[in-house]
């Protein structure tokens, strides 16, 4: 009942913030118990006809109870406490002077309203009613020691009851602040509970948010190599379809010859009408002798069946480039590995090189550049999560290529030719991996920035700015370290380097 009293003159606008929920549940509980103790204090007086008495409480039950409704109305609570303890000075000043003076029992009262009055409104206050009571007391003091009687009581001239009541009710009055103290406190720590429940919830948004949008820029990287994969794929396909047609082509000359030689009786017969010769065939291969007639025919077979088999070869040669292609691009694009397997590294840096150079010829805005392989052979197998290391390769290119464009665009420069080196070197233990650009260079303000996740120096929605700290994060679970080494339009140098022993 009585903190549904205490919330009844507290504005809602005060429960949106904890600790001005907390300061104005303290203050108006104070009041309360104030303005119901000043209240029983006026009728004591009053029945006892202790008129000094009910002259200094019963004004302060109707201020006290003003402050209440001014609290509710929204009125500033720092002109609202200034009011009360205004009063209370004045309330407690006046008992003091009816009921004896320096000697009075009201006395001790100065000593709890600088501490209620610091609680309830803060220091300012509190300073307030500290200098102002400490004023009245030397007043009274002063009084003392000039032998000039105030009122002319004394203690034991008062009702015991009197006493009594003083006395208890400081002690009331004290215990009932530690309680509203306290209970307000537990609330606000409820409140702050439930607040970090939100922020531990927003945190767990925040992070599911983070992966989805790692996988985003997974999924944007691997979208930006398919015009690099269709590149790539079509010239091994090319050959697949033009020499599986050119095969065909020879087994059914074949056929021809088989047919021609089993049914005229040898290879010395005519050939049927239709059929292959020698010569015809040594015509479109471009490969004739100059020499006509039978002396050929026994090889003839053995000629189409040889090319056939170098045509196999060929198909099954470039179906295997377009097989490791498919295959490099499905391990880019599933999740990451927690296994690392033996690879080799070399090869693996320049598919992946290549592929994001032909996505970025196949995009908006494509430029010439001369890339430059300087690999290390000493280099084998390497354990590495080779879809992990193929996405660090992708995006230390593309953050290249953007570089040169951006300096092609800008820059104005005849001379100016786009150079991306790649290069691998072994020594000892320490394998490095060099991705160099000739671009625009990074700032030396912005170096510090750019492994931060969502930094991104792009316009609108053409970075994610996650590509260089999965990059970063990627070297780091290899057990590697990445650095930056740049200057201002001339060139930008990542170096991967990875601790692995032979």
């Amino acid at each position: 009942m009585f903190f549904k009293l205490i919330d009844y003159f507290i504005p809602e606008e005060y429960q949106k913030s904890e600790e001005a929920w907390r300061k104005a549940r303290l203050a108006t509980g104070i009041y309360i118990v104030i303005a119901i103790y000043s209240f029983v204090y006026s009728i004591i007086n009053y029945v006892i006809e202790f008129w000094g008495g009910f002259y200094s409480q019963f004004p302060l039950f109707i201020i006290t109870s003003l402050c209440l409704f001014l609290y509710k109305k929204k009125v500033s609570p720092f002109i609202v406490a200034f009011i009360f303890f205004t009063e209370a000075i004045i309330s407690i000043s006046t008992g003091i002077y009816f009921s004896g003076g320096f000697n009075s029992f009201i006395l001790p009262w100065l000593a709890a309203t600088p501490i209620v009055a610091l609680l309830v409104s803060g220091r300012k206050m509190g300073y307030y009613t500290l200098a102002v009571q400490t004023i009245v007391l030397c007043i009274f003091g002063y009084l003392e020691y000039a032998d000039i009687q105030t009122s002319g009581l004394q203690t034991s001239e008062i009702p015991f009851i009197l006493v009594f009541s003083a006395y208890l009710g400081l002690i009331i009055l004290l215990f009932a602040i530690g309680i509203i103290f306290e209970e307000g406190k537990t609330k606000a720590m409820s409140m702050l509970k439930g607040k970090n429940s939100e922020l531990q919830h927003a945190f767990t948004q925040l992070k599911n948010t983070q992966g989805q949008l790692v996988q985003q820029e997974k999924l944007a990287s691997l979208g930006h190599l398919t015009a690099g994969i269709s590149h790539e794929l079509k010239n091994p396909l090319n050959f697949v379809n033009n020499f599986s047609e050119l095969s065909i082509d020879l087994v059914e000359e074949a056929r021809e010859e088989v047919r021609r030689v089993t049914e005229d009786g040898g290879p010395k017969n005519s050939p049927l009408e239709g059929s292959a010769s020698p010569e015809s065939f040594r015509e479109r291969r471009g490969v004739s002798d100059g020499t006509t007639g039978d002396a050929s025919e026994p090889n003839f077979l053995l000629e189409i069946l040889d090319d056939i088999e170098s045509n196999l070869k060929t198909i099954h040669k470039h179906g295997s480039r377009a097989d490791s292609i498919i295959k490099s691009m499905l391990q880019h694009s599933r999740g990451s590995g927690v296994i690392m397997e033996p690879t080799m590294l070399n090869p693996l840096l320049k598919e992946f090189v290549n592929l994001s150079f032909h996505g970025m010829r196949a995009g908006n805005h494509p430029i010439e550049v001369d890339i430059e392989f300087d690999f290390d052979p000493s280099i084998g197998e390497i354990p590495i999560i080779a879809e992990d290391f193929s996405r660090v390769m992708v995006n230390l290119c593309n953050n290249a290529f953007d570089a040169m464009r951006d300096k092609v665009m800008t820059g104005n420069l005849e001379t100016y030719i786009p150079k991306l080196y790649i290069r691998t070197i072994k020594k000892d233990h320490i394998i490095n991996i060099v991705v160099e650009d000739n671009g625009t260079g990074i700032p030396e303000k912005l170096r510090k920035k750019i492994l931060q996740p969502f930094f991104t120096t792009k316009k609108g929605t053409e970075g994610t700015g996650l590509g260089l700290y999965i990059t970063n994060d990627i070297i780091k679970a290899h057990g590697g370290m990445l650095y930056i080494q740049s200057e201002e339009n001339r060139f930008t140098r990542f170096i991967i380097e990875l601790n692995r022993k032979s």
